[in-house]
């Protein structure tokens, strides 16, 4: 779907509500770095580091011994009187010590809230020249943002902060056949060509499983609730809308 991959020194945006697998797919992101010979950062600031190397060994990623291996490299930030140029500072001085070539933000609304009360007005513009100097080192960075959904509606974004993305993947759940199922798109990709199909994917044991399944039989997908395309001369039937509104 990225038509080969993520170029280095791209800035990833991964959207979508809550359980749609965007800390997961950072997690595959960083563990393929490793496993390619990247040694990698994750910058965390809702859970502890402990806690979301145990959450990735259920998907079979061993994040503990890329810890104790020295290819991977944790910051856990918590609430604190930082500034995003502090916050910046802390990353690269981690990077010059690692040798990290790829980093993982998760989440932008932790990072957000990781910050002392008087820096969030900037944050956006701040954020913007943080990735820049990052992207501008080679280093490639995977950001998550988490956002509110209805099944009904499409909001892309609740930070308006996609200018600062070179590449977009959205996770979004969708109500097909009665089931609630998970579909992704490539919303963008400035440095090239990238599918635009809209494919399921399931979170398995071993992580997230994209199915070859592009439901062309269904438009309106991106919406939450698709439209079946009957055969030529039947009326289009909706998917089965849902009664009310329902969060991610």
């Amino acid at each position: 779907m990225l038509s080969g991959g993520i170029p280095a020194g791209d800035s990833l945006l991964v959207a979508g509500s809550s359980g749609t697998g965007k800390s997961l797919l950072a997690t595959q992101f960083i563990a393929a770095g490793i496993r390619a010979g990247e040694p990698g950062m994750v910058a965390v600031f809702e859970e502890r580091p402990e806690d979301y190397t145990e959450r990735a060994g259920g998907f079979g990623l061993d994040l503990k011994t890329y810890v104790q291996d020295g290819s991977l490299h944790m910051i856990y930030l918590r609430p604190l009187d930082l500034s995003v140029e502090e916050t910046m500072q802390e990353i690269l001085d981690a990077i010059e010590k690692t040798g990290a070539k790829r980093l993982v933000i998760d989440s932008l609304a932790g990072f957000e809230l990781a910050l002392a009360p008087g820096f969030r007005t900037d944050f956006r513009e701040s954020l913007y020249r943080m990735i820049f100097a990052l992207t501008g080192r080679g280093i490639t960075v995977l950001s998550t943002l988490e956002m509110e959904e209805f099944l009904n509606e499409l909001l892309f974004t609740n930070y308006s902060i996609s200018f600062l993305a070179d590449d977009i993947i959205r996770l979004r759940y969708v109500e097909i056949e009665g089931q609630l199922r998970k579909i992704m798109t490539v919303v963008k990709m400035r440095g090239g060509a990238h599918s635009k199909d809209i494919r399921e994917y399931e979170i398995t044991s071993e992580g997230i499983v994209i199915n070859s399944n592009r439901h062309t039989d269904y438009q309106g997908l991106i919406t939450g609730i698709p439209v079946r395309l009957n055969r030529p001369g039947q009326k289009e039937k909706p998917a089965r809308a849902p009664k009310a509104k329902s969060q991610g």
